[in-house]
């Protein structure tokens, strides 16, 4: 995740079996790479090396972790030749990795130099939040709120952000991908002749998704530098790619017929499930957390103009109710829970329009944390009134606060709800939209 790191701990790391083997690998395969080393700080760590001394071309490399848990692609990397280093998220407090690095040629992989990094116990950091304002540039709020957006990208129709903050966004005439980096530097292409739609999304490592705009399936740029490759032939109604890797394609059933699911995960298995449906609601959309879980959004199919979350577990074929009541909501999810914000009020769009009909109370007055085995925490708020029906879909950091703008009502704006509760925050009185926190 790309953060300002505010407690961090200079990597400690060993090197098993030296930086330089003495025995060279054979003529064949490329030899061990040399002057392997490994730097980290917070929950990550990057690894570099150099060529090897001997031996065969290197044509590719291949980096690898262990242990993999919360690592795309089972903690596998597959680099370009020209790759001297490679940076793994997501590590876990006080364990301890080893981060091995090979080199593969033509005819075979040449011998393996590995290094240990112990992450540290103890890490304070903060995350951002990225978004499109109204003029349709890429802006970057701090998390805390205490200070004004930077600017990072003009002129995005669409866009996403790696692990380490760089941003990408879609070319006007959507065929490359540029690149606008972390730390500031010139903004460069980094994919071309490509078939791109404006809504691109990424990964926990860095791998970045979008849905390709004449055949309709689900295309990956992995993070290697491999060619782009097809996921899922079909986006369906809607899909989603969860931090961790996995992807999702749903596609929701009408009168009653069975809604289809299609996931893909890090480390490219495919499972299809069929999921019953009752026939009184349609999908409005999807979005998933770190572990492979859906929320799915409905709207029911009557008149009431009702609608709600439901969950689709990791590996279950069955919806389960994330709610606990109806309400106008905003909605995200983080890496482990959907977190949402329901107003005091509701009414059935008929009571609500008529005449001497009830008036629901719109103000947000409960941010809950719903996790996938149930586990369920909520606070109470204030401050801020939802704009009314709709699907309304945030963001949220990995400490539970919620961001969302309202674009109509008494209270227009981006605002942040803290993760305790309490006075809603507003950002900024302008709208934007795709939020996104990394």
């Amino acid at each position: 995740m790309f953060r300002a790191v505010l407690t961090a701990a200079a990597a400690v790391a060993l090197v098993i079996g030296g930086a330089a083997p003495a025995t060279a690998a054979p003529s064949s395969v490329p030899g061990a790479p040399t002057s392997v080393r490994v730097t980290g700080a917070a929950d990550s760590a990057t690894v570099t090396w150099g060529l090897p001394k001997s031996g065969a071309k290197v044509t590719s490399w291949r980096v690898t972790v262990s242990p993999a848990q919360q690592q795309p692609d089972a903690g596998v990397d597959r680099l370009p030749a020209g790759a001297r280093s490679d940076r793994f998220g997501n590590l876990t407090a006080s364990t301890a990795y080893t981060f091995s690095v090979r080199a593969v040629g033509t005819r075979g992989t040449g011998k393996a130099v590995s290094v240990r990094y112990t992450a540290p116990g103890s890490v304070q950091t903060v995350q951002s939040l990225f978004a499109l304002d109204g003029a349709g540039s890429v802006v970057r709020f701090p998390t805390s709120g205490t200070s004004a957006p930077t600017t990072i990208a003009p002129n995005a129709a669409g866009f996403t952000a790696d692990d380490v903050g760089d941003v990408f966004v879609p070319s006007a005439d959507r065929t490359s991908i540029v690149m606008y980096p972390a730390g500031g530097a010139a903004a460069r292409t980094v994919a071309t002749g490509l078939r791109l739609t404006a809504d691109l999304r990424s990964d926990v490592a860095g791998n970045l998704y979008w849905v390709d705009s004449v055949s309709g399936a689900i295309t990956k740029l992995p993070v290697s530098g491999a060619a782009p490759t097809a996921i899922i032939p079909s986006a369906g109604s809607g899909w989603a790619v969860g931090r961790d890797g996995t992807v999702s394609a749903v596609t929701f059933g009408t009168q009653g017929a069975a809604t289809k699911v299609v996931s893909v995960s890090p480390t490219g298995v495919r499972t299809t499930r069929s999921i019953p449906e009752t026939g009184y609601r349609i999908f409005a959309a999807v979005i998933a957390d770190g572990g492979g879980n859906l929320y799915v959004n409905y709207l029911s199919t009557g008149a009431s103009g009702a609608s709600g979350w439901v969950l689709l577990a990791k590996g279950s074929s069955e919806l389960v109710s994330a709610e606990s009541r109806i309400g106008f909501t905003y909605a995200a999810t983080n890496g482990r829970a959907l977190v949402s914000a329901k107003s005091a009020g509701w009414c059935a769009a008929p009571s609500e329009g008529s005449p001497g009909g009830c008036t629901a109370d719109k103000t947000i007055t409960s941010l809950s944390s719903r996790t996938a085995d149930g586990t369920t925490t909520e606070q109470t708020t204030s401050g801020v009134t939802a704009q009314g029906r709709g699907v309304w879909i945030g963001a949220a950091d990995e400490a539970g606060n919620l961001f969302f703008d309202v674009s109509a009502g008494p209270t227009t704006g981006l605002w942040r709800l803290d993760a305790a509760g309490g006075v809603a925050q507003r950002l900024s009185a302008g709208q934007f939209s795709r939020l996104l926190v990394i």
